[in-house]
């Protein structure tokens, strides 16, 4: 799991845990651990306290781990938002399948497969499938080896 992500988030782990396995591999890999404290009381969670202990981001919030990636906080955009922008892409947003729509709405700068990922909850796995068929169809392109909407020719 570990190897697949540029950081692993831990929401609740015992102190013994296949948790801490994960977390063990993300530190070899060099990755950061993020952990959501929990009560001292709760025994269910006594090994999110120890891997804070050890060293890992404290997470309060999701700006935590979005700072910690540069990865600054925007207002939500809205359809009507990327419908007024310059005729310069191919479709407007509310023509684009539903599916795509979240991938689509970011892609107005390059970003690479991790960052889409961050930024629309998606993961790698499916993310890969929709970008590949979002190419296809001619909504983006690919450009060393990030991804953007394509341009009117």
């Amino acid at each position: 799991m570990s190897g697949l992500s540029i950081g692993v988030l831990i929401v609740e782990a015992r102190n013994k845990s296949g948790t801490g396995i994960t977390a063990r591999y993300a530190k070899q890999q060099g990755k950061n651990i993020f952990c959501i404290p929990s009560s001292i009381e709760n025994k269910k969670a006594t090994g999110s306290n120890v891997f804070i202990k050890k060293g890992a981001i404290m997470v309060l919030e999701p700006k935590d781990i979005l700072e910690k990636y540069g990865i600054k906080e925007t207002k939500q955009t809205t359809i009507e938002d990327l419908d007024s922008l310059p005729k310069m892409y191919n479709l407007k947003l509310s023509k684009i399948k539903e599916e795509y729509r979240n991938i689509y709405q970011i892609l107005y700068e390059p970003l690479n497969v991790n960052e889409i990922s961050i930024k629309t909850n998606i993961g790698i796995t499916e993310l890969y499938e929709k970008l590949f068929m979002m190419e296809i169809e001619g909504l983006i392109e690919k450009y060393e080896n990030k991804y953007v909407i394509k341009k009117k020719e």
